[in-house]
């Protein structure tokens, strides 16, 4: 088949059926991020195409870093100050809870610390990206969405963190390293971002979504040299733009968003179907689905208990939304594969880890959808994951 069709008639139909199916699919509730790892799972098994593409490659890296991009933007800083005493209170008990279920990975899958503390983090961390467009499908509240949007990114930023340390831990000279270029830029980035709105921006109108783009992708690349990971480059290059009202609070900034959101919602596919490819006839074991159902049937529980027993104690006057606030933060998708992909390429964990992360992360994804209502036709949006 290989021999006949030819990689022009290739790229059609996957760009045909990325694009089409999981929208079409999204009206059932089946979230495009699910429905495209799914696309690239049975591509890769049934057909052999696009195995170490470049193309895919590239354009699952776009999706990712611009989907970071945008959600370091949508970090309000200021927010997260003055809730700062209420949302450190919720993240205290993540943090133990990821490091507890690190210390139990490595006593029952015979883990280093590790891969232990990166499957802690797939398993424990809510994919904001992910969660904040997935609202649209659902009736919520402001008050609901606004702590849902707190504790999503608040969450996010925390295991960003601890995934940097995580991966750079091993080798003291690398950490010092990579921490060093991690700095540099974070303090270049403004710089960056004064220079362009100064120079650039005035003489070049409407550029800036591009230059978003192409910052937060050359910062993604940087974190994937020195050892961690696209995400956290792009995620701090979202949160220092966020910072300047030109992108989020002028007259340009709804534009800007809305264009960034529309870029992301055709190249995010690419990503999820890029991390299907990576699912082998491997992964379908019967370990691997006893792994992802246990994982499942004591990691939900015991997360939206958490939650909500933190909500009882912290944000008691919101206890009427703690089904909404718990259940919606469950989704780790991204997260999930994320750290799938590191848990393969950087530890070699064993196939059948991986294959319960995997049913694990998208049973956890599906959650709010069994859940929740639907919203109306209208509230709809093609960016939804």
């Amino acid at each position: 088949m290989d021999f006949i069709i030819s990689s022009e008639i290739k790229y059609i139909i996957l760009f045909s059926i990325l694009i089409l199916v999981p929208k079409v699919l999204l009206r059932f509730r089946i979230p495009i991020g699910i429905s495209s790892l799914a696309l690239g799972a049975i591509t890769g098994i049934s057909l052999g195409w696009f195995q170490d593409d470049q193309l895919v490659d590239v354009l699952a890296k776009l999706g990712i870093t611009t989907l970071f991009l945008f959600a370091g933007m949508e970090v309000e800083v200021e927010e997260i100050k003055k809730d700062f005493p209420t949302i450190s209170k919720f993240l205290f008990k993540t943090l133990l809870l990821i490091f507890f279920a690190a210390f139990i990975f490595t006593k029952v899958l015979d883990l280093d610390y590790r891969p232990a503390l990166i499957l802690s983090i797939g398993v424990l961390t809510p994919s904001a990206g992910f969660i904040l467009n997935s609202l649209k499908l659902f009736q919520f509240k402001p008050t609901e969405e606004y702590w849902i949007k707190s504790q999503a990114i608040s969450k996010e930023i925390v295991a960003i963190f601890i995934m940097f340390v995580a991966l750079q831990s091993g080798d003291l000279k690398s950490f010092l390293i990579s921490k060093a270029v991690l700095l540099l830029l974070i303090f270049s980035l403004p710089i960056i971002f004064k220079v362009f709105l100064k120079f650039i921006a005035p003489y070049a109108p409407k550029t800036e979504v591009s230059f978003l783009i192409l910052v937060a992708f050359i910062a993604g690349v940087i974190t994937k040299k020195i050892g961690t990971y696209y995400l956290v480059g792009a995620f701090i290059a979202g949160v220092v733009a966020g910072q300047f009202k030109h992108f989020i609070e002028s007259e340009e900034s709804d534009r800007i968003l809305n264009s960034l959101s529309s870029f992301f919602a055709i190249f995010v596919p690419f990503y999820f179907f890029s991390s299907g490819l990576k699912i082998t006839t491997d992964f379908f074991t019967m370990k691997g689905l006893i792994i992802g159902l246990l994982l499942f049937l004591f990691m939900i529980p015991t997360r939206v208990g958490l939650l909500t027993y933190s909500i009882k104690k912290y944000l008691s006057e919101f206890w009427d939304d703690r089904k909404a606030i718990s259940i919606s933060l469950m989704p780790t998708l991204i997260f999930g594969l994320v750290m799938m992909s590191i848990l393969k390429e950087k530890f070699n964990v064993d196939t059948n880890i991986l294959s319960g992360l995997v049913i694990y992360t998208v049973l956890a994804s599906l959650v709010p959808s069994i859940v929740f209502q639907k919203a109306p036709p209208e509230a709809f949006d093609t960016s939804t994951l």
